[in-house]
């Protein structure tokens, strides 16, 4: 028989363990709690850094367009802008890696350049001008483009997307309806209806709700290109900076461009010995001569003042994106909108 001793000893014992445990566990979730809160001050820090960086690119971005501006009265792929991302920028960080790069957004197709805007239409008509030829013009370029490499788009599917747009884009509904396109009608009848927008395309992925529009046109997919890089909703005077323009551009501005003669517009401009000869849009007859008098290319330019900032920056495997948009008129660059990711 246990004396009354040792049970308390054993007891006292039971009491120690029991306390030791507890204290052990509370331990090792004070441990995890401390850690968890370290690593997401951690992540918290690192991110308002990488944003701090990525902003920082942004306003490099806009500093050195700034300069462009006052050092050429033209456009180019040999300019400073469009060789930043060509630049290595780790030297200005103790850690991480920033990478800027600008794109010329006068160097793509204006989609909504081919519905006219009611003060063009009231412009037109007080001078005297044919308020729909920028439209048909604009319109022709986009036929075209769809029509030719690498899209091949029947007759049929190129006029449906084209008389969408217009539908999509104008103002008027219902009794205006292009022949090929969709009014409301037909966008309330879908099996997730929505309205027709009847106003300016805002984002380019806006394009997938126009009829006729798909994702691997828009976007591409492995065996071939997509038309979104092509494509600006920025703009719509329908003017094309040739200087910047990509070759699948370049070939649809006309009827009779082909392939080669892109190709020969591209080798031309990237040439160091042509840089001066790039300040007018004359430079295409050196290099095509027959396309002058009515056969001259329209709505052409070599001054741009529509750009796509995207700033790139990295802190170990943390990444932060910044994409903004920039209008420069008057040699001043002005941030119209940016978007974190």
């Amino acid at each position: 028989m246990c004396s009354p001793l040792k049970n308390n000893r054993g007891m006292a014992l039971l009491i120690s363990l029991t306390v030791i445990s507890l204290i052990v566990a509370l331990t090792i979730q004070f441990n995890k709690n401390m850690r968890q809160h370290l690593l997401v001050s951690g992540t918290q820090s690192n991110s308002l850094r990488l944003e701090a960086m990525a902003k920082s690119g942004v306003n490099l971005a806009m500093a050195v367009l700034d300069k462009d501006a006052q050092e050429n009265e033209h456009d180019s792929l040999q300019d400073s802008w469009a060789l930043l991302a060509n630049e290595d920028l780790s030297s200005l960080f103790d850690n991480g890696s920033l990478k800027v790069e600008i794109t010329d957004n006068s160097g793509k197709f204006q989609i909504n350049s081919i519905v006219q805007s009611k003060t063009q239409q009231q412009a037109g008509q007080q001078n005297g001008q044919q308020t729909n030829q920028q439209e048909q013009d604009a319109r022709n370029i986009l036929w075209r483009l769809l029509r030719q490499e690498p899209f091949h788009l029947e007759d049929s599917a190129a006029r449906t997307i084209i008389d969408s747009l217009i539908d999509w884009i104008d103002a008027e509904d219902g009794d205006w309806e292009q022949e090929f396109g969709a009014e409301s009608s037909y966008y309330q009848s879908l099996d997730t209806p929505y309205p027709c927008k009847n106003g300016p395309v805002e984002f380019i992925e806006e394009l997938l709700l126009v009829k006729g529009v798909t994702p691997e046109l828009l976007f591409g997919t492995e065996k071939h290109p997509g038309l979104a890089p092509l494509l600006t909703t920025q703009g719509n005077d329908g003017q094309i900076n040739i200087n910047t323009a990509d070759p699948l551009l370049l070939q649809a501005l006309h009827e009779d461009m082909t392939k080669e003669m892109a190709g020969d517009m591209q080798t031309f401009r990237e040439d160091e010995n042509n840089k001066e000869k790039l300040a007018a849009t004359t430079w295409v007859t050196e290099v095509l001569p027959f396309f002058t008098g009515q056969n001259a290319l329209k709505n052409i330019r070599v001054k741009s003042n529509s750009f796509t900032i995207s700033s790139h920056a990295q802190l170990a495997s943390t990444k932060k994106d910044i994409v903004a948009i920039v209008q420069r008129d008057n040699q001043k660059a002005a941030l119209l909108s940016w978007k974190v990711e």
